[in-house]
Parts: C-alpha cells; sequence; structure tokens
C-alpha cells in the first residue's frame, strides 16, 4: 500500500505538472493539438485520486477527505469536458480560472491524501510488530 501510495505522488507530480504547462500554452492562445494529452493527463490525475481516495479508505486516514476525493474525482471531468461551452465569450475566463482551480484542489487532495496513507502504514506495521513480539515473549515465557 505504501509503494502505491508513494507511485501515486509522483504520477500526481509529474502529470499536474504537465497539466499546469498545457493549460497555460491553451490559456495563451497556443498548442491545443495537444488538448487529447491535456485530457488522458487529467483522466490520469482522476484515476490517481480515486485511488488514494480508496487506499485512505481502506487504512482509515482521513475518511472525510477520501470520500470528498472521490467525489471531487467525478466533478472534474464532468466540468473540463464541458468548459468549452460554459460562458462562451467574454467572460469565458471564469470558467478557465474555475477550471484551473479545480485542477490544482484535485492535485493537492491527491497529495494530501498520499502523504496521509505514507504516515499511517509504517505506523500501523510498527504497531503490528509490536503486538507480535508481546505476543510472542508473553506466549515463551
Amino acid at each position: 500500500m505504501r509503494t502505491i501510495a508513494g507511485i501515486s505522488l509522483w504520477i500526481v507530480r509529474i502529470a499536474g505538472t504537465l497539466q499546469l504547462v498545457l493549460g497555460a500554452l491553451f490559456w495563451s492562445g497556443h498548442a491545443y493539438t495537444l488538448l487529447p494529452l491535456h485530457i488522458i493527463s487529467g483522466t490520469l490525475i482522476v484515476l490517481t485520486l480515486w485511488t488514494v481516495g480508496v487506499l485512505a479508505l481502506i487504512t482509515g486516514s482521513r475518511r472525510g477527505l477520501a470520500l470528498f476525493s472521490l467525489l471531487w474525482g467525478l466533478a472534474l471531468p464532468a466540468f473540463g469536458l464541458r468548459q468549452a461551452t460554459l460562458l462562451v465569450g467574454s467572460m469565458h475566463w471564469i470558467v478557465r480560472v474555475v477550471h484551473l482551480l479545480m485542477g490544482l484542489a484535485a492535485m493537492a487532495l491527491a497529495g494530501t491524501l498520499g502523504q496521509a496513507i505514507l504516515s499511517a502504514v509504517p505506523a500501523r506495521v510498527r504497531d503490528s510488530a509490536r503486538e507480535h513480539t508481546a505476543t510472542a515473549r508473553s506466549s515463551s515465557a
């Protein structure tokens, strides 16, 4: 579980950086041919968000945030794929800012949950090892 959480953190860092670079290019009116890459990378972030959300639920780490991340993972692509049709015209910048903030929130959620999992798993492994050692000592006495 610890390995999956660590890999998930790196996926979000790399895909998130790619998303920000591509988003800046799109916002400045360039590289629209890379839109499919932006969608794939965003999908990867959502899948990773769901992964750490489920792992956090399994480990009992930040349950409320984990549940919220699962819902946020539904909202982000729903908004992202429809954003081109929202507030078309001079007010479309509002939609872009909301999309950016939603993406940043998804990256932050995944990072927070990933760190919570990394913090929770070793503690439980140590506790389990201590219990096992204590049980073995009391059994041999």
